[in-house]
């Protein structure tokens, strides 16, 4: 009896079906087919597809099929297939009408090969397909996650083969047949389908997965890659990013070179005897920088050679310039050893990592330019009503007193030269209180005792860094949009310290309260907006400028920045 429920030769069999399933699994996975699973939503002509594919599958378990007699010498006989795994597999994923069409279909299949099952074979099908669909309602729905879940896959098979077993025994007479025929069945096509259609779904689960896991690796590279890129291209930036691409992609040695194939930074086999600052002078590499086109050594028809060692390891290779503009900035290469092959989707990842690289070069270049460009302007700029106010004041002084008004020219034109020729983005606390004491001997000769300034400066914080032509116009507003519109003598107080946080304040105070926020001039507005953008953009967000005005008493904008000093 034994002999009969566990029949070594029908095992085998079943085997040899499920081993031609695999194959049809495998392709599966590959076609585009495939990701219509994937789709949140299918149209009539992808439900036609997926119909055809399952019924196929079904199918192709039934022509594969062994026939068993009950004896040598009866004519009753039965099936061992993996009809069930397509029926199964097409509810499971696609629900109960995808599920019943192709039981429906892989049944009435069954039906026309005839033998005493044949019609316990159709239903059972069928049932098998919707069973399968009312369990992808009830549990994969839920949670998708569980879609490509094997186990849950088994025992949707278990519960099919149970019920087709009970259709055996319903529609097959007299009973002991249908119990010799369901004996000889039950274990080879329990064990076939069950590990048929658990292979078949862990296939494609690892599909998806390698899928999602390639799409997340490759937005977590460029990520980073970007995040990198945000401070320029330098010899610092290079080594970050050679050791995020070969985290990333697991392939054997990273490079960047410069525009003259020097090594900026290396990352993997071959870096004891590849340093930084050589350089990589073989003939492709210039070919690929000089042509700015990518390069690439299978390792079989050419051959990575090394000028450094002839133990090299490095064997084949894909050399991607860096080009902003039609310049080389630099150069990528990916390296695989001798006894390790190239993939292909790292030759295609390696491509679009330098195509990334180069359009982030490019931005950052175009920012750095606008940025350049504003702050330029801003710099250059020369506020018109200080300038008309300053020659009419050294007109009228000029009557008198020529003498101060030959300084007062001084004065101005060291302005001008300094607006002008203004050089370098930062300055000293020192250089800036000298052109703002510039800009005052202009406004202390216009107004004269209406006007009062007042220094507050720690003599240690004069080798202080900060933004270039920030204090002038702070200085300027408090006076124009200030202390001139007081009956009384105005008064600016400058004062510069530090605290316990190691942070510089700069403190440009007036008697006039003034200041309302949202309602205050479009040069005034402008210009503070500037001088607070222009700290934010040097050394980050959280500084600039506050303001605490009390109305008709005082306005006080303070300056916020790291402390740095000028060695």
């Amino acid at each position: 009896m034994l002999s009969t429920w566990f029949d070594s030769a029908l095992i085998t069999n079943i085997f040899q079906q499920i081993a031609m399933l695999f194959v049809i699994a495998f392709l599966f996975s590959r076609s585009s087919a495939f990701r219509l699973l994937a789709k949140n939503s299918l149209q009539a002509r992808d439900w036609l597809i997926l119909y055809g594919i399952f019924s196929f599958i079904s199918i192709m378990g039934s022509v594969l099929a062994t026939n068993v007699p009950l004896t040598p010498e009866s004519i009753n006989w039965t099936q061992v297939d993996s009809r069930s795994i397509g029926a199964v597999l097409a509810g499971f994923l696609g629900g109960p009408w995808l599920g019943g069409a192709v039981g429906l279909t892989a049944g009435l299949y069954r039906l026309s090969l005839g033998g005493p099952t044949a019609m316990a074979g159709c239903v059972g099908t069928t049932l098998t397909g919707i069973i399968s669909g009312l369990i992808y309602i009830l549990l994969v729905r839920r949670n998708q996650e569980t879609r490509f879940d094997w186990k849950i896959a088994v025992f949707t098979v278990c519960i099919a083969e149970l019920v087709m077993k009970g259709l055996v025994l319903l529609t097959v007479q007299p009973f002991d047949k249908a119990l010799a025929l369901i004996q000889i069945t039950t274990v080879p096509s329990l064990i076939g389908n069950s590990i048929g259609a658990a292979l078949f779904v862990t296939i494609l689960n690892d599909r998806e997965r390698s899928g999602v896991a390639f799409t997340t690796s490759a937005f977590h590279m460029a990520k980073h890659l970007v995040d990198v890129l945000k401070h320029g291209f330098n010899e610092h930036a290079a080594k970050a990013i050679v050791y995020i691409i070969r985290d990333e992609t697991r392939i054997g040695t990273v490079v960047i070179t410069d525009h003259t194939s020097k090594i900026m930074a290396i990352a993997g086999t071959g870096s004891d005897h590849h340093q930084v600052g050589e350089a990589i002078a073989t003939e492709l590499v210039h070919k690929a920088i000089d042509q700015q086109k990518v390069m690439f050594i299978d390792g079989n028809a050419h051959q990575f050679h090394c000028e450094n060692s002839t133990r090299c390891p490095l064997h084949s290779a894909l050399i991607a310039p860096l080009a902003v503009d039609g310049n080389v900035r630099g150069v990528l290469l990916l390296f695989e050893p001798k006894r390790r092959f190239f993939p292909k989707l790292n030759r295609a990842l390696g491509i679009g990592i330098a195509d990334l690289l180069s359009e982030q070069m490019r931005l950052n270049i175009y920012q750095e330019q606008l940025a350049s460009t504003k702050r330029e302007l801003l710099i250059a700029q020369i506020n018109p009503h200080f300038l008309a106010n300053a020659l009419n004041t050294i007109s009228a002084i000029m009557r008198t007193d020529t003498a101060r008004a030959r300084e007062l020219l001084s004065k101005l034109a060291f302005l001008m030269r300094k607006n002008i020729k203004h050089g370098n983005e930062t300055s000293t606390l020192e250089a800036e209180l000298a052109h703002m004491d510039a800009h005052l001997s202009i406004e202390l000769a216009r107004y004269g005792n209406k006007l009062q300034i007042e220094k507050n400066i720690e003599p240690e914080l004069m080798n202080a860094l900060l933004p270039s032509f920030i204090l002038q116009p702070l200085v300027e507003n408090a006076i124009e949009h200030g202390v001139s519109r007081l009956l009384i003598p105005g008064t600016i107080n400058i004062k510069a310290y530090q605290a316990d946080d190691n942070l510089l304040h700069v403190e440009i105070k007036d008697n006039a309260g003034q200041y309302q926020a949202g309602k205050t001039s479009s040069d005034k507005g402008v210009g503070m907006k500037n001088v607070d953008g222009r700290i934010k953009e040097m050394f980050g967000s959280q500084y600039g400028l506050s303001v605490n005005c009390e109305p008709n008493e005082h306005t006080t904008v303070t300056i916020t920045m790291p402390f740095r000093s000028q060695l």
